[in-house]
């Protein structure tokens, strides 16, 4: 049977892919002329210059300075609009709720955060948190900008695709509608993810200049997850679960976790494994890493183990998926540097050496990951199919 085909869908969606081609363009190298998006992208000049147009009567992009080619007429480069709208990240851990404004060029434009307790119901840290983000909207209007949506990064299991938290074990959630119940109460674009994947997007889009192909972001904290980006894109798995890096088997041998098994890779890296095998009531991550610093004789050989557990994973990892780059981060950052070496040995050891050539190992240079990739899934989002926002603006 001939397959009948929609014309007019399919020009929408050709549409939709060269706009959304153009601002990607634009977000990667900062500023292009039109005759530089046509002949980059393979499209003709009229093509690039009819979309250029409406993405600026959106408000997307903007023309800057005069380029002169040669003795011909100069021409104008265009740029993502750095005030074409601002997305609002949000983070909610065990310890605090962090909310940002960030806008296309990945610069953050607002940031509050407040401390909550284990003893505070779940009900009293959303409304928390919807105070927050109340704030941010309202600074946004005062600065005549558009909120463009909000994005949530979570420790825990996510359903992203229906914007659901199904279950968070340190904050012991289950079942959270976030985004039917924030886009009701708000009346923008909600979107939730896994805080490790959300921090994985946030440094690959604006952090990794080298642009990897293949990126893990370990996030370890009080547990571990691993946000995967392959082939350039987010992977969540078969039913939106992936990334539980922390439940790989590491120990025949290990301490039981918080699953119910043994060896888990999160007994052995993590800030309640550091906790346990140093003895210590609680960990002050700043004092540890001081005492890291002056190899103190207790901390030091345990931090070394953990290093080796680190970079035991990690070699696993790079052996299976051929990972370009790894990045470390999350609560324990603080004194991943200290581990770094240790971990990057051992993953020479104990990888083949075809995956492991080109791989880049290294701790990450923001603390605020994770909030500002909950920001880039409403940016993402946008690029992606910018082409109902722009048509909302015209």
């Amino acid at each position: 049977m001939q397959r009948v085909v929609d014309k007019k869908a399919d020009q929408v969606t050709v549409r939709r892919l060269n706009m959304s081609a153009i601002l990607r363009l634009l977000r990667e190298r900062g500023t292009l002329a039109r005759a530089d998006l046509a002949k980059e992208l393979g499209m003709t000049r009229n093509t690039a210059s009819n979309i250029v147009t409406d993405l600026l009567q959106a408000g997307l992009v903007i023309e800057t300075e005069f380029r002169r080619a040669g003795a011909g007429r100069p021409g104008l480069l265009l740029e993502i609009a750095p005030n074409g709208g601002f997305a609002v990240g949000v983070e909610i851990d065990i310890s605090r709720i962090i909310v940002i404004a960030a806008d296309f060029n990945g610069e953050i434009l607002w940031e509050q955060s407040t401390a909550i307790s284990k003893e505070q119901t779940r009900d009293a840290c959303i409304a928390t948190a919807e105070l927050l983000v109340q704030d941010v909207l309202t600074w946004g209007k005062s600065e005549g900008f558009k909120p463009l949506g909000i994005g949530l990064g979570l420790a825990g299991l996510v359903d992203a695709e229906n914007g659901m938290l199904t279950y968070a074990p340190t904050l012991n959630w289950r079942e959270v509608p976030f985004k039917a119940l924030w886009e009701k109460r708000f009346e923008i674009p909600v979107y939730l993810d896994n805080e490790a994947n959300t921090s994985a997007l946030g440094y690959f889009t604006y952090s990794d200049r080298s642009k990897a192909r293949n990126l893990a972001y370990l996030s370890i904290g009080i547990g571990m997850a691993a946000g995967l980006m392959l082939e350039a894109h987010l992977f969540h798995g078969s039913n939106g679960f992936a990334g539980q890096a922390g439940h790989i088997k590491i120990r025949t041998d290990g301490a039981v976790c918080s699953c119910g098994d043994r060896g888990c890779w999160v007994t052995e890296v993590s800030i309640a494994a550091l906790q346990r095998k140093a003895n210590l009531t609680e960990v002050d991550l700043d004092a540890v890493g001081k005492a890291l610093r002056d190899k103190d004789p207790k901390l030091t050989p345990i931090a070394d183990e953990m290093a080796e557990m680190l970079g035991l994973g990690i070699a696993n990892l790079v052996n299976l998926l051929n990972i370009d780059t790894v990045v470390l981060g999350g609560a324990m950052r603080p004194i991943l540097p200290y581990m770094l070496e240790k971990a990057r040995s051992t993953v020479d050891a104990r990888s083949l050496n075809q995956p492991r050539a080109n791989t880049r190992i290294k701790v990450s240079g923001r603390d605020n990951d994770s909030v500002f990739g909950a920001a880039c899934l409403v940016l993402d989002s946008i690029m992606n199919d910018p082409v109902p926002l722009v048509r909302s603006m015209l």
